[in-house]
């Protein structure tokens, strides 16, 4: 079966997610949340407003789901696949309003696409996978958050800058950092 014929096969079978062939060797697994058909408007949303109540949130404020961007799809996804091998071949730009991830495997996301759709309709199961992954994210967002004031952060942010120094100031337990590739002088927490 040719590209087009396995896409178009998957994209029948596996609504509301779909692939693309971007005609570049890559190929992309989406889910545009905001232009899903109308009988899948609300797919997994259930188990994204499960998570919302069991942190004691608003399921929805202003008239839109508190949970449920595309965003959280990815550490759903990622969750979803964090013992699979063949996840670190595969990027993400996904945005609020939809799931994007690409890869220059089109039978690997074909693959993963069908595995992911088959855990979203499993209602129990992907509320479970869905907590699991949005709660190990907010933990993990609130460590980064943490270490971005520190040198560390700074340094980690910073990877390639072979020209970063130190300078105390005035034996305050801060330090200043500047970037020896121009990035601003910033204030940290000494670790």
């Amino acid at each position: 079966m040719d590209i087009k014929n396995r896409i178009e096969a998957f994209n029948r079978d596996n609504a509301p997610f779909y692939l693309v062939d971007h005609d570049s060797g890559e190929f992309s697994l989406c889910l545009a949340l905001s232009f899903v058909p109308q009988e899948y408007r609300d797919f997994g949303q259930e188990a994204f407003n499960r998570y919302a109540e069991r942190n004691g949130e608003p399921v929805m404020e202003n008239g839109l789901y508190t949970h449920g961007s595309g965003y959280e799809w990815e550490d759903v996804f990622k969750k979803a696949f964090e013992m699979d091998e063949n996840i670190g071949k595969i990027g993400f730009d996904c945005e609020a309003s939809g799931f994007f991830c690409y890869a220059e495997d089109l039978t690997l996301l074909e693959e993963l696409g069908r595995r992911f759709r088959a855990l979203c309709m499993d209602t129990k199961s992907f509320e479970s996978l869905v907590c699991s992954a949005l709660q190990e994210a907010t933990v993990r967002r609130a460590e980064a958050e943490e270490l971005s004031g520190t040198i560390r952060g700074f340094l980690m942010e910073c990877p390639g800058c072979t020209g970063c120094r130190c300078i105390s100031l005035t034996g305050l337990p801060m330090r200043r950092l500047r970037c020896g590739k121009g990035a601003a002088i910033r204030r940290y927490r000494s670790p």
